[in-house]
């Protein structure tokens, strides 16, 4: 790449991040600098403005949060402070969490950095890759003294968010048509499953012990192991209960020994 190209680019970039470096374009521009700031601008709004939807789109809850407007500023302070470094815009916002957390207009919501881990996980989740198909019935194949050694292959995007903020509790109650008890127990700590099912990202909280043994599972660690690592968490951890669901609702997708 030509270095004239590659400053006009990096100059461009700046300009549109900072509106007080845009006279560093005017090398480049025809017309006078105000003529020049206008059309920059143009660009600059356009910018925000698609951070703004990529955000949205990402982070439903915490729009509704905190209303489109105040989302809208954090659209754009986030862009500042995290410019894109992908052409995917479905890439855009991996570090919502951490900004969020050091934002100092949002320190009276202590939650809202692990709400946005949890919407980054299903936004995740939602564009993950179909999982191969098989058959559970295969489980059953397994000598019973082998069992320990399976390892579990889970769903792609399936993930686990853990938190000491009721986290599932807030995202349930932001979900569309919701329409039951709104009252929240600011003290619970909450965990949650996350995966998708069909074209469709769930959110179910689950255990101390279920997060540790997919976890583990999701590590590569074979089933004894994920099992001993879930009940130092919780001893009165219940791995049928969670094979159970696991198959139930297609969190795994195969095995092997």
């Amino acid at each position: 790449m030509p270095d004239t190209l590659l400053n006009l680019q990096c100059d461009f970039a700046t300009a549109l991040r900072d509106r007080d470096r845009t006279a560093a374009l005017a090398p480049w521009l025809a017309g006078d600098a105000a003529h020049a700031e206008r059309r920059v601008a143009i660009y600059r709004a356009n910018m925000v403005a698609a951070a703004d939807k990529a955000l949205s789109a990402a982070y439903p809850v915490i729009r509704q949060v905190v209303g489109p407007e105040f989302f809208h500023g954090l659209a754009r302070e986030y862009q500042r402070a995290t410019p894109s470094t992908s052409g995917d815009l479905h890439e855009f916002g991996a570090a919502f969490d951490t900004f969020l957390a050091r934002f100092e207009h949002v320190q009276d919501m202590p939650w809202l950095p692990d709400v946005a881990r949890l919407e980054w996980a299903a936004h995740r989740a939602y564009g993950a890759p179909d999982a191969p198909g098989w058959d559970p019935a295969s489980l059953a194949t397994v000598d019973p003294d082998a069992q320990p050694a399976i390892r579990f292959q889970w769903t792609p995007g399936l993930a686990v968010v853990t938190s000491t903020r009721p986290i599932v509790r807030i995202w349930t109650l932001h979900q569309p048509g919701y329409a039951g008890d709104f009252s929240v127990a600011w003290e619970l700590a909450e965990t949650a499953l996350v995966a998708r099912d069909g074209f469709v990202a769930t959110v179910a909280a689950c255990t101390l012990g279920e997060a540790a043994f997919v976890a583990a599972s999701q590590a590569g660690h074979p089933l004894g192991d994920a099992a001993e690592a879930a009940l130092q968490q919780d001893p009165h951890f219940d791995l049928g209960a969670l094979l159970g669901r696991a198959l139930r609702d297609r969190l795994v997708c195969g095995f092997t020994l």
